[in-house]
């Protein structure tokens, strides 16, 4: 049944993707190929499609550093100097490291265009079928009008998700709202496959955007919470709360009031849901490679049907398993953030073990984090070859970083303390809370809150894909250490097209809105 359902999402992915296509969904059918209409028949064709829609975040890409989302994770904290590499033997991932990650703007860009694409098509059927009413009378409506009510949900929740995505990397932290930022397309541009481009919105609209689709999100899934997600891999009122959150705290840099709202939103998830932070117990043993974790929010079923095999997070970063990691392309954390973990802190433990325990030509793997990412099934170098460690998109922890920074940045001082403790009360060495406790007692003003909490931002989730934007939205210069390909040690945020990408070539050149002096101003302010 698993393997079925895999073949089927995909299917429906395709048919997303490349309906697009008017030659390709406009002829008789013959072999393989359907019509839009016989495909709009279909029975199960609304679920299948917006099922197929998240097939899109983990596809190979034909090269062994694409693999959907948690490769992007990859390129943003390499740039940024969290992530390390010292050596390419065989180069993947080498560019990011030397911070040429410019060159996959064009990456970047159809990855979350593609999902927006997909969620306009999608929506598009559901209207075919009936749209659902936020306002309805419970006694009449039948299970699969819940249903639909909650795939408008989903589906609106991920394409809020993928515009928060352009604009952590074509917009400035600091970009005035008037400026232009990409654009933006709903499902009534995507009606007619005729339209090649739509100009540039601006930074105040594309934020809207965002907010309009996961606050309509949350209030679909509210109306409609009878009916639930079968999976991790989809989304829920948790996740759009978390994102939404998430989104405002962003753009703090751009309108103050948004911390504020970051807070609001982020303890609305902490409060509404049920949340669950990593226990100290078991901050050692998860290996980060299991979906049922109490603690993950949202994440994929790693199986053989849909592996990605040696083109994966763990086919690049876990020395237990077959990867370029265990051959020598180590992706460690930076040796100047790990040296900064203190002895009471036992997150100091997720990297760097297996270069320390003596064992021959074990240097070899200095700083790599094999203590937070390794193999459900192997604690040999390249014992598992297999490959079936899942991803993880979120977890709960990021709501309380969320919430720590956002009260913190409103001078709620107290909350921030609250939300921060509740993580790290779960990190301390067994024997070492006195030392906690002087770390925390040094925690007095905003200032140095709002230290601790990049200090967690930066440990906590690194490898998960919060470290580049943790990094431009705090602005601040950073000395990268020893264990880095890239000669330049010293880093800012502001360094024109290198953290804040320029519009792809592509884009200047086949969308007739755009023109290629817009992109002059894109992120400055005027």
């Amino acid at each position: 049944m698993k393997k079925i359902f895999y073949v089927l999402t995909l299917v429906a992915a395709t048919l997303v993707i490349n309906s697009c296509a008017d030659s390709y969904l406009n002829q008789e059918p013959g072999g393989s190929t359907i019509t839009e209409d016989q495909y709009n028949r279909m029975d199960n064709v609304l679920e299948g499609t917006v099922k197929g829609v998240y097939t899109l975040l983990y596809p190979y890409g034909g090269e062994h550093d694409a693999f959907g989302q948690r490769s992007l994770d990859m390129y943003g904290d390499l740039l940024c100097g969290d992530m390390a590499m010292a050596t390419r033997n065989y180069g993947w991932f080498a560019d990011d490291e030397q911070m040429r990650t410019y060159g996959r703007r064009g990456t970047f860009w159809m990855y979350y265009y593609e999902f927006i694409r997909a969620c306009n098509r999608a929506i598009n059927l559901l209207d075919l079928q009936g749209h659902p009413e936020l306002v309805f009378d419970a006694d009449t409506l039948t299970d699969e009008e819940y249903k639909n009510g909650f795939f408008y949900a989903e589906l609106l929740t991920i394409r809020g998700w993928a515009y928060a995505g352009l604009s952590r990397y074509f917009v400035s932290t600091d970009a005035d709202p008037a400026a232009l930022s990409v654009p933006i397309y709903t499902e009534e541009d995507t009606k007619e496959d005729t339209i090649i481009g739509r100009p540039r919105a601006t930074v105040s609209d594309l934020y809207l955007r965002i907010e309009d689709d996961l606050t309509t999100a949350i209030q679909y899934y509210e109306a409609y919470n009878l009916w639930a997600r079968d999976t991790k891999i989809e989304m829920n009122a948790d996740i759009a709360k978390i994102l939404l959150a998430y989104s405002y705290l962003n753009k703090g840099g751009i309108d103050a009031s948004s911390y504020a709202k970051a807070l609001e939103w982020a303890g609305k998830a902490i409060t509404e849901g049920a949340p669950h932070i990593l226990p100290l117990a078991e901050v050692l043993t998860t290996g980060f490679n299991d979906v049922t974790n109490d603690n993950w929010l949202w994440g994929e079923d790693v199986t053989v049907q849909n592996t990605t095999s040696l083109a994966s997070f763990f086919g690049q970063c876990d020395i237990f398993s077959y990867s370029y990691a265990s051959a020598g392309d180590v992706k460690g954390i930076d040796q100047i953030l790990y040296e900064s973990i203190p002895a009471w802190d036992i997150r100091k433990f997720w990297w760097n073990n297996y270069a320390q325990s003596g064992k021959k030509n074990a240097d070899r793997f200095k700083y790599a984090p094999d203590g937070k990412f390794y193999s459900a099934t192997s604690k040999t170098i390249q014992g598992d070859r297999d490959w079936l460690s899942d991803n993880v998109y979120m977890r709960w922890e990021l709501a309380y970083l969320i919430a720590a920074e956002a009260a913190a940045r409103t001078n709620d001082l107290t909350s921030a303390q609250n939300y921060l403790y509740a993580i790290t009360d779960q990190r301390v060495v067994v024997g070492q809370e006195t030392a906690y406790d002087a770390w925390k007692a040094g925690l007095i003003d905003q200032t140095s809150l709002l230290a601790a909490i990049k200090y967690n931002w930066r440990v906590e989730l690194w490898g998960e894909g919060y470290g580049l934007q943790t990094f431009r939205r705090y602005g601040e210069s950073v000395t990268l250490g020893s264990n880095h390909l890239r000669a330049k040690k010293d880093i800012t945020p502001n360094t024109a097209r290198i953290f804040t990408f320029e519009l792809p070539t592509s884009e200047l050149y086949y969308n007739p809105f755009i023109r290629d002096t817009d992109t002059k101003t894109l992120h400055k302010k005027n």
